[in-house]
């Protein structure tokens, strides 16, 4: 009997550390509830699982999962979360990044019970939530930290936070938390405000700002602060302009002072590529249109970036947003390009605002090939070859500009043909 109970007790502590369970619930977002609500969940296992085959129970209902994007399967030690609505949830945490699924459910505010089964139906992991812990209607979430659930700051797909003294009631598009309050040492007399975390792109100016108050929550107007990017670089001031060159991932900190008291502030940094390709140009029912595709699995945030066409500059407006692995088509009458014709040979590119190139597409009238390239200098270089509606893709590692020939196999046939 002994040996029943010891082997009972292992099994048990091994499910303890290997378990896939829930990890973060936003049951009340402040302001409209509507739709807003999901539920995250974390992969604490070695394999990956694909989910869409599990149900989340909730009000005695046993709700479906069905993939949105980031694909169906979570990899080990990896996070999901379950949205009642996909697309407006995309719109409060637009650099969401991770597996995103739909389901449909309405979480209650004044608590209940939620049951993840799978799919076989046995119950994995369950919760009940009551508000009193936190998350009604202020901008915070309930959060599972090292087995407690407390209140926390919303991190859907990242790991949890304590909710920090204060909090911002909305996310920048270019930040994947919310702006929090950040106890600095030396002195806890002075709190700076950051986000948590944010991802920008590798070879665009970044704007980076923070704001410091003391402990009764007066603003400090005279605050001196220096940065360290973290790969390098520094810059002044409580506004400064810096850009990343390499994609990777880093800590920026801010260290600043009155004279009197100092502190410190940190932010998790994500640089990722800025890879795009000009897919398409084309003229429509009104006017000329430009299909842009991004081939990676993050958001890219386009904005004040420029499309150029015949030497005219075009900017994207700021927050001007791409899903990952999506095609976006910009419309010449919003853009004012609509009437624009395209001159033989002449490249349509992307660039940054600083005027480097990130793309670039060239169209050749009296050919049936069309080029389109990405130029970016940070990875590998894809270059796309579009042929009679057929895409051929070659790699090449060279960081310098891509130059493509024609296929000469039709013009070598008919030369032999008449040597005859």
């Amino acid at each position: 009997m002994k040996y029943i109970t010891a082997l009972l007790s292992f099994l048990s502590s091994i499910a303890s550390v290997y378990a896939v369970y829930i990890s973060e619930i936003m049951y009340d977002p402040q302001g409209s509830d509507t739709s807003r609500e999901w539920v995250e969940i974390y992969n604490d296992t070695n394999n990956a699982i694909d989910f869409t085959s599990w149900k989340l129970f909730e009000s005695g209902t046993n709700h479906g999962i069905v993939s949105y994007s980031g694909g169906t399967t979570v990899q080990a030690g990896g996070y999901a979360v379950i949205a009642d609505n996909p697309v407006k949830f995309l719109t409060d945490f637009p650099n969401y990044q991770g597996v995103l699924y739909d389901s449909s459910f309405s979480l209650s505010n004044s608590g209940e019970q939620l049951i993840l089964k799978d799919g076989t139906g046995s119950t994995i992991d369950t919760f009940t939530y009551v508000p009193s812990v936190g998350g009604n209607d202020d901008g915070s979430t309930l959060s599972k930290i090292e087995g407690t659930w407390t209140r926390g700051i919303a991190t859907p797909g990242a790991i949890n936070q304590v909710s920090g003294v204060a909090m911002s009631s909305s996310a920048s598009s270019t930040e994947n938390q919310v702006t929090i309050a950040q106890l600095s040492p030396p002195s806890p007399d002075i709190i700076f405000y950051l986000p948590f975390e944010r991802t920008v792109v590798a070879g665009a100016d970044t704007e980076f700002s923070t704001y410091a108050t003391n402990k009764s929550g007066k603003v400090l107007d005279n605050l001196t602060c220096t940065w360290a990017f973290g790969d390098g670089g520094k810059g002044v001031g409580t506004t400064t302009t810096y850009r990343y060159a390499y994609p990777g991932r880093y800590i920026a900190q801010v260290e600043g002072t009155t004279g009197y008291v100092a502190g410190t502030g940190r932010i998790m940094i994500h640089v990722v590529p800025p890879d795009l390709v000009i897919s398409k140009i084309d003229t429509g029912k009104y006017g000329m249109y430009v299909d842009i595709f991004n081939p990676n699995t993050y958001t890219l945030d386009l904005s004040q970036w420029k499309l150029v066409i015949n030497g005219a500059s075009f900017p994207f407006p700021k927050n001007t947003l791409i899903l990952g692995n999506t095609t976006t088509r910009f419309s010449g009458v919003a853009m004012g390009f609509a009437s624009t014709t395209l001159i033989s040979g002449n490249p349509v590119q992307i660039l940054f605002p600083n005027f480097e190139e990130v793309a670039r597409y060239i169209f050749l009238p009296h050919s049936d090939t069309v080029y389109a390239a990405s130029s970016t200098p940070v990875r590998q270089l894809e270059k796309v070859l579009i042929k009679n509606n057929a895409v051929k893709r070659e790699v090449s590692t060279t960081t310098q500009s891509i130059h493509m020939q024609k296929d000469t196999r039709v013009v070598s046939f008919l030369k032999t043909l008449f040597k005859k």
